[in-house]
């Protein structure tokens, strides 16, 4: 906390600050050109087996690129048996929502590397979007210098480094459930004052806001829970809004699919067969694949040896998970509270790999804004934070190059003890404090 306000009083000189600032977005420019230089020079290409090999964009190239193209040929890449047939070198198309794939669509008309580059760029967009967002919420004060520090840190961390290349949609679903839970508990953390920076939107400006982000957190369908929390919180209308638009969107995709399989029942059909696919034990995608580096708890089991866990546990997870994320948001308001238990309740209970890790970015921002004012004086509050802190700081080829032994499931362990480790503090806080003050909300 020292360090934090020592920070705050340095920030606090203008002439520093500004240079400060203009240091962090020319460091962000040289780190995004090294590390698109080195994924340039040794592309995964459209042809090439993904079994076994260590060339980058293979998330692009199969997730958006290739499918594209199949959509744009007339073809459904929901259907994993039309779809493998005509792409036998490529993963199974994961089942992101049809919207997604209107992007997909127009960057596989584009060479495949010209459509990477321009991916790219895209990607950068979004990330300043998705970080301008949340350290406006949580660090109104300081946003100007936490949105290039957050975007270079993307830029070294691993998961950072996934999403802007390859994941998109994680960087717009952590964007949409920052936008959801932002209006489920107001614009600003407790006890921050209006700014110059940072002015009181009306109500309307909110609650549309609320709808795109319902609406980009189903474009991954990991991120549905954002509905029922949005739901319990009370913002019925602009979750139904967001569920509406997102299918109006998604519409002409849902066309051409429907239309390449024979009808809306084969189109069902084909989805399912989709879900199978995903599910089987050979799947390289598959949810039971041992190999799967996953973050959440059952895949966590799975490599440990539980591939195959039995129906009450497999079941009971995400339910368990995602009981505490409405728990949380009925009994408080609180931005740090609710923002760590749901976001820690997702990752833990539901289908997330390291890209995702991108969502404790919203309530260490929330944790980081409290420290600075001074309100962070909760030692459960400060233990959650550091917890979600020190996930987002761990190196994993650092600490596997410094412990002997370990290795990447322990490191991967490491982080979710300390995500659990937040939840549990997070829960504990949310009851504790209805507690001292029933009438709370």
């Amino acid at each position: 906390m020292t360090t934090v306000y020592r920070i705050a009083q340095l920030l606090s000189v203008p002439t520093v600050r500004s240079r400060i600032v203009l240091a962090l977005w020319l460091a962000v420019a040289a780190a995004v050109t090294v590390r698109l230089s080195v994924m340039l020079s040794n592309p995964i290409l459209p042809g090439e087996s993904f079994r076994g090999s260590d060339r980058y964009f293979l998330d692009f190239r199969d997730t958006i690129w290739t499918p594209g193209r199949f959509l744009l040929g007339g073809g459904n890449p929901y259907d994993p048996e039309t779809y493998l047939a005509a792409n036998p070198w490529a993963l199974p198309f994961s089942l992101y929502a049809p919207a997604w794939l209107l992007l997909a669509g127009v960057l596989a008309s584009l060479p495949y590397l010209v459509s990477v580059i321009v991916f790219q760029v895209i990607s950068l967009g979004v990330a300043v979007v998705m970080l301008r967002v949340i350290c406006r919420w949580g660090l109104p004060t300081f946003a100007d210098v936490a949105v290039p520090a957050g975007l270079l840190w993307m830029n070294i961390w691993y998961p950072g480094r996934g999403a802007l290349s390859v994941q998109m949609g994680s960087l717009l679903a952590v964007l949409g459930v920052a936008l959801v839970l932002r209006s489920l508990t107001g614009l600003r953390a407790p006890s921050s004052r209006p700014t110059d920076a940072e002015p009181t939107r009306p109500r309307t400006v909110v609650d549309r806001a609320c709808a795109v982000g319902v609406a980009l957190g189903l474009v991954k369908t990991q991120f549905g829970a954002i509905v029922l929390v949005g739901l319990v919180g009370g913002r019925h209308r602009e979750v139904w809004r967001g569920i509406i638009s997102l299918a109006l969107v998604s519409m002409p995709v849902v066309i051409v699919c429907t239309v390449a399989t024979g009808g809306p029942v084969e189109f069902v059909r084909s989805v399912l067969r989709d879900l199978a696919v995903l599910n089987s034990e050979v799947a390289p995608t598959g949810l039971r694949f041992p190999g799967q580096q996953r973050f959440d708890l059952i895949g966590q089991l799975a490599r440990y040896g539980l591939v195959d866990p039995p129906l009450w546990i497999e079941a009971g997870v995400p339910l368990l998970a995602l009981a505490a994320a409405l728990v949380a948001v009925r009994l408080t308001r609180n931005p740090l509270l609710v923002s760590t238990v749901v976001v820690t309740s997702i990752q833990i209970g539901f289908y997330h790999s390291r890209y995702d890790l991108l969502l404790l970015f919203i309530p260490i921002a929330l944790g980081v804004g409290m420290a600075v004012r001074g309100e962070l004086t909760s030692v459960t509050e400060r233990i959650m934070v550091g917890a979600l802190v020190l996930v987002v700081l761990h190196m994993h080829t650092v600490s596997r190059s410094l412990i002997p032994g370990f290795d990447v499931r322990a490191a991967d362990t490491v982080d979710l003890v300390l995500i659990m480790t937040g939840l549990a503090c997070g829960m504990y806080r949310v009851v504790s404090t209805r507690r001292r003050s029933p009438a709370s909300t």
